[in-house]
Parts: C-alpha cells; structure tokens; sequence
C-alpha cells in the first residue's frame, strides 16, 4: 500500500514537519526580546562633536601657540647693539681744482654685543662720511663674528673719490674755514647686515643702521680723540 493512500498517514506527515520546523526554530538564537534590548544597550553611540566644542578646541589651540611664539620672541629678541667711533682721522685732505675732495678718512669703529645667550655674525659694513648732508668718503668693510657680550674694533679706511662729484660752494667753504681752524666735524653713518645665533638656532637678517653725529677731526692734534656713540637702530 502506498505511504499517502490514506488521509490519517497524510495528517500525521505533515504533523510531523512541522514539529520538526518548529524544534529548528526554537534552536535558533535569539536577538529579540530581552537578550535584544540588552546588546543594544550595552553597544555605544557614536556621537558626533559638537560645534561648540570644536570652536573651544580651535580656540585653545590658537591661544597656545601664541603663548609659545611671544616665549620665543622674548628669549630670541635680540637686545640693542652699541656702535661708536673710537678714533677719526684724515690723510691727504685737501681740494682739487676742480671742486673735488682728495684725501681718506681713517676711522676705528667699537661694535659691542651686549647679549648674554646671542652670538651676531656681521655679514658686511658699509661707512660713509657726511659733511652738513653731503656725502665725503664711504668705504666697505668685511664681516666678523662676536661671540655673546663681546667687543670688536674695526678699522676702516673711507677714501674720497675726487673725480666723482663736485663739492657745493656752499660745503666747500665750510670744510675749507673748519680746516683753517684745526678741527673738522663729520657725520659717520654706518649700514650693517647681521644675523644672531641662540647656539644651533639662527635668527633672520637684519640691517642695522647707526648713525654717529659730530665726529671730530683734529687737524692740530691728530692722536687725541673723545668716543663718539652712535644712535643704532635695527
């Protein structure tokens, strides 16, 4: 006899399955329910920043790099350089035919480093020689090193160029009256590019400019002479 033949053999198959289906079922985890809303609550969120906290934070982040840029601006500042003519001098002064001026300029310069943590590397020097505005003599002078609170001289010839201009009648007259007199008095402008050292750290360049009023030239007395400080600005 064939195994579906009868409607009781069909119930109790069909019976069957789904007794089968539904012990599958219930073998199943599950994620529902109460064991569902515990996973749930035990996962955390992901929250997003608010933009009051980031404006804090960018904030704070500003002001602290601030604070370190005027650290660094107060112990790299460099402290004022002291510039002044120790010495003048001149050899060959005189007028040319022209309207010139023959001659040089000798001077010796004091450049002290009054920095305690600083060492200044002078890159070059440029003096001029300046007589109520008009330009005399100039020269150029080489670079040197000065370790922290140190002092340097430096000797400088300025040497005129008599061929290159024509004094004015007016200064002409003066330098000629003040040579009669025994002494001249200039003015000295010096011009310097510098660079400072903090051990390993070296700063950017500057240019240093002095200027150095009233220098007096003894004609008479050529070995004596006051220092002369210079106004220096960098």
């Amino acid at each position: 006899m064939d195994r579906y033949e009868s409607s009781y053999d069909v119930d109790q198959e069909l019976h069957a399955l789904l007794n089968k289906h539904e012990k599958a079922q219930a073998s199943r985890p599950k994620t529902s329910g109460v064991v569902g809303l515990l996973g749930e609550m035990a996962e955390p969120r992901r929250m997003r920043p608010s933009t009051f906290r980031c404006t804090a934070a960018t904030v704070l982040a500003l002001l602290v790099v601030a604070f370190i840029i005027v650290l660094l601006w107060l112990f790299l500042h460099p402290s004022k350089l002291y510039l002044s003519v120790d010495h003048a001098a001149t050899t060959g002064f005189n007028f040319t035919a022209a309207g010139g001026l023959a001659g040089k300029f000798d001077l010796t310069l004091r450049a002290i480093n009054p920095n305690e943590r600083a060492s200044v590397y002078y890159r070059w020097v440029d003096v001029g020689v300046w007589y109520n505005g008009t330009y005399l003599a100039g020269a150029h002078a080489p670079g040197f090193f000065q370790p922290p609170e140190d002092e340097t001289r430096v000797d400088v010839v300025a040497r005129a160029a008599p061929d290159a201009w024509t004094l004015p009648r007016d200064v002409e007259e003066g330098m000629k009256k003040e040579r009669t007199a025994g002494k001249l008095t200039v003015d000295v402008h010096v011009v310097a590019k510098v660079r400072f050292r903090y051990g390993v750290v070296r700063t950017r360049k500057y240019t240093v400019r002095a200027s150095c009023p009233a220098v007096p030239i003894d004609f008479a007395s050529p070995t004596s002479f006051h220092r002369v400080n210079c106004h220096v600005h960098i």
